[in-house]
C-alpha cells in the first residue's frame, strides 16, 4: 500500500463500536449518491422546456450508468495508488461541477456531458471508495453490511425525491441542479476527512473468524483471476438480465405511472373494484405527478429494503435462495405492471413497482456480496468495480426497450411483457451459478 493510503488507516486501538461510525457516514453518503436514480424527476421539466422526446432524454440516464461503472473502475485503481481521501475529493469535484453545470443546460449534448458523464462518474467514484473502505471494517458480515449500506443507496431516492420535487416546484430545474451541486460538494468533502481504513491488526481476527465460518472466500482473488472463472461470467449474465429490467423501470418510473394516471386515471385505485377493470377518468396533471412521484418513491423504498433483506438472506440462507427470489420477484413485478396497464389499475401498478424495487435492490446487494463471498475481501474495490460493468449493457438495453415501446405504441405495456420473458431467463440462468471450484468457502 502507498504511503498516502497508509495515512488513512485508523489506529490499532479502534474497537468494534467505532466501525459503526464509518458505517453511518457511508450510509448517508450512499443515500445521496442514490439520487442518480432520481433522473426521471427532471425528465418532464426538461422535455417541456426544450421539446426533447423520451428516447433522447433516456440517453442521459444510460450515460450516467455507463460512466458510473467507469468511475467505479477508476476508483478501484486509484485507491491502490493514492488514498480513499483523494478519491473522495475527486468525487466531490465531479459531482459539484456536473450538477452546477447542468443548471446551464441549453442542449442535449451539454446535459449528456454534465449529468450523464460528470455526475455519473462522480457517483461511481464515490460509491466504490465508500463501499470498499467500509466493508473492510466488516469482513465478518459481508452480506449484511453491504446490504445495509446499499439500502441507503437505494432508499435515498425515496427519502430525497420529495425534497427534490419540492425544489423543482419552488426553484425550477436550473436552481435545483445548482443547489444539489453545492450540497454534494460540502457533504462529500466532509466525508473525505472522516472515512478511514482499519488497521491489519483490527481486521485479522474478524477475517479469520469469517473464514472459519465459511462466510468469506478461503482465497483472495485478484481481478484478473476473478474474470477467468466460469462463476464470474455466469453470474454476470444473471446480473445483466435482472439489472436490465430494474434500470428500465427506474429510468421511466414517473413517466410510466403518468401514462396510466393521465390516461385511465388512478382511480382506479380507490374505486377500481367498482369500475370492473379499475379504469376511471384521467387525473389533472398536477395530481397525477404527485401520485407518480409517490409511485417512484415506492420503488426506492423497496429498492433499499431489498438490499437489506437480501444481505440478511445471503448470510443466513446462502446465495441460491437469494438469486431465486430475486428472479421470481422480477417476473411477478412485470406481470403486475402489465395487468395494471391493461386494466388502468394504479394500486396494482404500485404493487408491481414495489416488487421490482425489491428485486433490483436484492440484485445490487447480491453483486456486492458475491464479490466478497466468492472472491475474497482483499481486492474488493477493483473486483466490485469490474462486476458493476454488467450495468453498462443493461443500462443501454433496458431503458431503450421502455422508451421505444412508449414511442412506438404510445404505451409501456409491450415492454413489460418483454421483461417478463427476461425474468424467466434470469431464473433459468441462476440454476447454473456455483462458487469457484478452488474457493469453496463460499
Amino acid at each position: 500500500m502507498s504511503h498516502a493510503a497508509s495515512q488513512t488507516h485508523a489506529t490499532a486501538t479502534q474497537t468494534t463500536p467505532h466501525r459503526l461510525l464509518y458505517f453511518f457516514v457511508a450510509f448517508v453518503l450512499l443515500m445521496f449518491f442514490g439520487l442518480i436514480y432520481a433522473w426521471s424527476l427532471f425528465v418532464d421539466p426538461l422535455e417541456a422546456e426544450f421539446g426533447w422526446d423520451r428516447s433522447a432524454t433516456s440517453v442521459v440516464f444510460t450515460l450516467s450508468i455507463i460512466t458510473f461503472c467507469a468511475g467505479m473502475l477508476v476508483a478501484g485503481a486509484l485507491e491502490e495508488r493514492t488514498s480513499p481521501r483523494t478519491v473522495m475529493l475527486i468525487t466531490a469535484a465531479c459531482l459539484g461541477l456536473g450538477l452546477i453545470a447542468s443548471a446551464f443546460t441549453e442542449s442535449l449534448p451539454f446535459i449528456y456531458a454534465t449529468y450523464g458523464v460528470l455526475v455519473g462518474t462522480g457517483v461511481g467514484l464515490g460509491t466504490d471508495v465508500v463501499m470498499s473502505v467500509t466493508l473492510k471494517w466488516f469482513p465478518d458480515k459481508q452480506g449484511l453490511a453491504s446490504g445495509a449500506m446499499l439500502m441507503g443507496f437505494g432508499g435515498g431516492t425515496m427519502l430525497l425525491s420529495p425534497v427534490v420535487t419540492t425544489m423543482l416546484g419552488a426553484l425550477g430545474w436550473r436552481m435545483t441542479f445548482g443547489a444539489l451541486g453545492a450540497i454534494f460538494v460540502v457533504l462529500v468533502g466532509a466525508g473525505a476527512f472522516i472515512m478511514k481504513l482499519p488497521t491489519p491488526e483490527y481486521v485479522k481476527p474478524l477475517l479469520e473468524k469469517a473464514r472459519q465460518n465459511a462466510t468469506v472466500a478461503a482465497v483472495d482473488m485478484t481481478g484478473s483471476q476473478m474474470v477467468r472463472t466460469p462463476t464470474f461470467w455466469v453470474f454476470m449474465v444473471y446480473l445483466m438480465l435482472v439489472t436490465c429490467g430494474g434500470l428500465a423501470l427506474i429510468s421511466q418510473a414517473v413517466p410510466a405511472a403518468m401514462e396510466l394516471l393521465m390516461g385511465a386515471g388512478a382511480g382506479a385505485g380507490a374505486s377500481g373494484a367498482a369500475a370492473g377493470a379499475g379504469v376511471s377518468a384521467a387525473l389533472p396533471e398536477a395530481e397525477a405527478l404527485m401520485l407518480a412521484t409517490a409511485a417512484m418513491g415506492s420503488v426506492s423504498a423497496m429498492n433499499g429494503l431489498g438490499r437489506l433483506i437480501n444481505g440478511f438472506i445471503w448470510d443466513k440462507f446462502g446465495y441460491r435462495v437469494c438469486l431465486t427470489w430475486i428472479a421470481v420477484a422480477f417476473a411477478a413485478g412485470m406481470l403486475c405492471c402489465a395487468f395494471a396497464m391493461m386494466g388502468g389499475n394504479f394500486p396494482l401498478l404500485v404493487a408491481g413497482f414495489m416488487l421490482l424495487g425489491l428485486m433490483y435492490g436484492g440484485n445490487m446487494c447480491s453483486m456486492s456480496a458475491m464479490v466478497g463471498t466468492f472472491f475474497g475481501p482483499k481486492y474488493y474495490g477493483i473486483n466490485y468495480a469490474i462486476a458493476t460493468c454488467q450495468m453498462i449493457p443493461a443500462a443501454i438495453v433496458g431503458p431503450q426497450i421502455l422508451a421505444l415501446s412508449q414511442m412506438g405504441s404510445g404505451s409501456y405495456l409491450g415492454a413489460f411483457w418483454v421483461f417478463f420473458g427476461v425474468a424467466i431467463a434470469a431464473l433459468i440462468v441462476s440454476l447454473f451459478i456455483k462458487p469457484p471450484k478452488n474457493n469453496r468457502a463460499a
